[in-house]
């Protein structure tokens, strides 16, 4: 019999949550589900703790790599053993809440004709809600244009399960960490016609455990860093298999200013926040860098640690020597 719900939840050295996020499940009122884990070569106690549920509930799945392949092929794996009518994806340091999949599956059932459900989550330790706040069904316009940023997180979503299966086959086999949920959201975005929102509370988001862990390190913000690239690659190829007009660039402006705001400014060492300036032009091509810094004014906050970091870039001097007699031509005309 076809589950109503498929949980997929990927699995890399979480000895420490993991138990929490299958109870979660387990404890739920509503019991048409099976549960998807897939252990990502995980070399601590994970592996016991999964085989251990699995081998006490017979809707537990297991699915093994035997070594770290990223969060993103996990969740390529799990949803290929899927058999739900509806994939929710669940973060092995997350977990429900006590009557989640009740309000889900009531929510679906009176709005069925949805491609996939946007719902609420609080944060944890903090207790802080947050409600989904974009609305717009056409997302995947969305995420090229100049002002709208949609989410793009993959666990706080229910799908539809053939769409999902159809997405998913767009997308690349490739080992991609922390940026993997804006790749697989842009490709899910571009086969949905139609979105739900769900203004209850779904997840408890652990506050860090997961990336937020990496706004304060050098090292992960690094990592952080090559994966955005990464993500740019396999976004730029999906745009040019589909042939769509879009304006890549906007992207780019929007992810660099989300990557100095929340990552490279927040860092502890100022030492740091300098070389993390620095390494910027090692990910972000020169023309996006003097676009954002110079015709984009409007993403660059006026932080001292960003017109430290301009004063003192090859861009900066550069783009000086460009614009400066454009500059002069403009004034003859004012």
């Amino acid at each position: 019999m076809t589950p109503f719900f498929s949980i997929i939840i990927p699995a890399y050295n979480v000895e420490n949550y993991i138990e929490r996020a299958i109870s979660s499940v387990l404890k739920q009122f509503f019991q048409d589900f099976e549960i998807i884990i897939v252990n990502d070569g995980s070399v601590d106690k994970t592996v016991d703790i999964i085989d251990g549920y699995a081998k006490k509930n017979e809707n537990i799945k297991v699915v093994n790599h035997l070594k770290n392949d990223s969060q993103h092929i996990a969740r390529l794996d799990g949803v290929a053993a899927s058999n739900g009518q509806y994939v929710v994806f669940l973060d092995a340091d997350d977990y429900f809440t006590d009557d989640a999949l009740n309000i889900l599956f009531d929510e679906i059932q009176k709005n069925i004709s949805y491609d996939f459900y946007e719902y609420g989550y609080m944060e944890q330790p903090s207790g802080n809600i947050i409600f989904p706040s974009f609305t717009e069904e056409d997302r995947f316009s969305s995420y090229f244009s100049k002002d709208k940023y949609p989410a793009h997180t993959m666990w706080n979503k229910v799908y539809k399960s053939i769409l999902l299966k159809k997405a998913f086959t767009s997308l690349e086999r490739v080992y991609i960490n922390n940026a993997e949920d804006m790749y697989e959201s842009i490709v899910i975005s571009y086969y949905t016609k139609n979105i739900y929102i769900i203004n209850k509370v779904i997840i408890n988001y652990s506050i860090g455990t997961g990336i937020s862990t990496t706004y304060k390190d050098y090292e992960k913000t690094l990592s952080l860093m090559q994966s955005i690239k990464t993500m740019f690659d396999l976004v730029g190829n999906f745009i040019k298999k589909t042939n769509q007009n879009v304006d890549f660039n906007n992207l780019k402006y929007k992810v660099l200013n989300y990557l100095i705001t929340n990552f490279i400014n927040t860092q502890k060492d100022e030492k740091d926040k300098f070389n993390l300036y620095l390494k910027i032009s090692d990910y972000f091509n020169d023309k996006i860098i003097l676009e954002y810094l110079f015709y984009n004014s409007k993403y660059l906050s006026q932080k001292k640690e960003e017109i430290f970091f301009i004063r003192n870039s090859i861009d900066y001097r550069l783009g000086h020597k460009l614009l400066n007699p454009l500059r002069k031509i403009k004034r003859l005309f004012h």
